[in-house]
């Protein structure tokens, strides 16, 4: 008997517990009806939750007790708060505008997109996130109204021009002040990886740049970086592999046609008349023997070989109610098309934000770049006479029967036109040593404190610390490369 009573109670039991939960099925897309994937599914009341699939569908079970809801809410739209009825739920979320959520940074406020009556120009992370870039300043060309970017040097590290609607003076600097997270540092976009950035506001006009006083009458580049987002961790991957060639050659003469060229420049002149005949020959038979002379393509031997470009970004972030944080690690690699050229650069970010209380909060952002260049480029301070680029189109288009592809050239003319000696590029490139190294660190505090909803102090702290050594060697310039007169 106390058998079946025991039986007898367990299936009353179950069948409670059974008639409590309920199974709810749905199905949640966006306004057009496309299936949202991932979208977030919370029970408040049964402190349950789960996600959508790849076609928007979702299973929870729930407490049929009472009245249950559901909240739905996903990345871009509103969120959502639904009864559960009867049937399987349809839910149809409706998306934000962004442009009314949107903020600019100006000077000691952020403010809303719309509100924004200055000259402003932004762009954010979501804008360059898919292009393949190494260099911050990179992103700013060809993107931002009156906001120029360029440069006259094809080495990973060249000197970026920053222009504002242009340059205001003849004589002085031209070159905008940078802040990145509200500190003034030099160099502000060489000095951090595009990865880390997520957002840049280009502050354009006077009523813009007040508050900076003379430093910002050639515009004001703010960069703000990534911080973190509450919710557990997260780890982002964002790498790209590439190679690079020269994507055009500058047409030059034939060794025949050359010859000619030179024959025709020496007349008028008894030394360069002699030096040529010396050199090259003194009857057009004579001459002919050049139409057969293999030409040498001194671009492709000094900007012809195959690059290869590798970068690596990963971060992590997340963070509780009070505290948020951002670390982010990225590696450049960079084999150039110039021999003898390369660069690598190592760089290192963190930014933390704790929340003491409601209206008092702390923050420190850090970051950390090595950078190392190795190559001279193709120009050179020292003058034209050593530009690369140069030598490479105007040198001597062939070889003599003795001459190997970087000696000395026994058919040079010792006579200089306008000055400027011309060398073989291949040894001029080869006999000049050039190592750049910088290390940049950066580190900014802050303490904040909410007065009042629409008005807070906060106080910043800024350490900004440059070291860059230029290791530079020429080997002896006369002995070891060639010279030609063709100017």
């Amino acid at each position: 008997m106390r058998k079946i009573t025991l039986v007898l109670f367990l299936s009353i039991l179950v069948s409670q517990l059974t008639a409590q939960s309920k199974l709810i099925k749905g199905k949640v897309t966006d306004e057009v009806g496309i299936p949202l994937q991932g979208v977030s599914i919370i029970s408040k009341s049964a402190t349950k939750g789960t996600q959508t699939d790849k076609d928007g569908n979702f299973t929870i079970s729930l407490n049929s007790t009472g009245k249950p809801s559901l909240e739905f809410s996903y990345v871009g739209f509103k969120t959502s708060n639904i009864s559960v009825g009867n049937g399987d739920l349809v839910v149809k979320l409706t998306k934000l505008d962004a442009q009314l959520d949107d903020v600019v940074v100006i000077g000691y406020q952020t403010v809303k997109k719309r509100d924004v009556l200055a000259s402003v120009s932004s762009i954010s992370s979501k804008d360059f996130k898919d292009i393949p870039i190494n260099s911050a300043a990179e992103i700013l060309n060809g993107r931002l109204a009156g906001v120029t970017a360029t440069t006259a040097e094809g080495s990973p590290d060249a000197a970026i021009r920053i222009r504002v609607r242009g340059g205001m003076s003849i004589t002085g600097d031209n070159s905008p002040l940078y802040i990145i997270d509200g500190v003034q540092v030099e160099n502000g976009l060489n000095a951090i990886a595009p990865q880390d950035i997520q957002s840049i506001d280009v502050l354009k006009d006077a009523a813009a740049t007040a508050i900076y006083g003379a430093r910002g009458a050639n515009g004001v580049i703010v960069i703000t970086t990534k911080s973190g987002k509450r919710g557990k961790l997260k780890v982002n991957y964002n790498g790209f592999v590439g190679t690079k060639s020269l994507a055009k050659k500058l047409d030059v003469l034939s060794p025949y046609d050359f010859v000619v060229y030179q024959s025709e420049r020496s007349r008028g002149n008894a030394t360069d008349s002699s030096a040529f005949t010396k050199n090259y020959g003194t009857t057009w038979d004579t001459l002919s023997v050049y139409k057969n002379t293999p030409p040498v393509d001194w671009q492709s031997e000094i900007f012809g070989r195959t690059g290869a470009m590798q970068t690596h970004n990963i971060s992590f972030n997340g963070g509780t109610k009070r505290f948020t944080y951002n670390f982010g690690y990225t590696y450049n690699d960079d084999k150039a098309i110039v021999i003898n050229s390369s660069y690598k650069r190592h760089a290192l970010i963190f930014r933390g934000d704790y929340k003491i209380t409601d209206k008092l909060s702390i923050g420190v952002s850090t970051r950390y770049t090595s950078q190392n260049v190795f190559g001279a480029g193709v120009s050179d301070t020292k003058g034209s006479a050593y530009n690369r680029l140069r030598n490479a189109v105007k040198y001597r288009p062939f070889l003599s029967t003795t001459q190997d592809i970087d000696d000395a050239d026994p058919l040079a003319d010792p006579n200089v036109g306008n000055g400027l000696t011309l060398y073989n590029p291949v040894a001029l490139a080869n006999a000049e040593y050039r190592n750049k190294t910088t290390n940049v660190f950066n580190i900014t505090a802050n303490l904040s404190y909410q007065i009042t909803k629409n008005l807070a102090f906060k106080s910043t702290f800024g350490y900004d610390n440059n070291n860059f050594v230029d290791r530079n060697q020429s080997f002896v310039m006369y002995r070891s490369f060639s010279k030609c007169s063709l100017q």
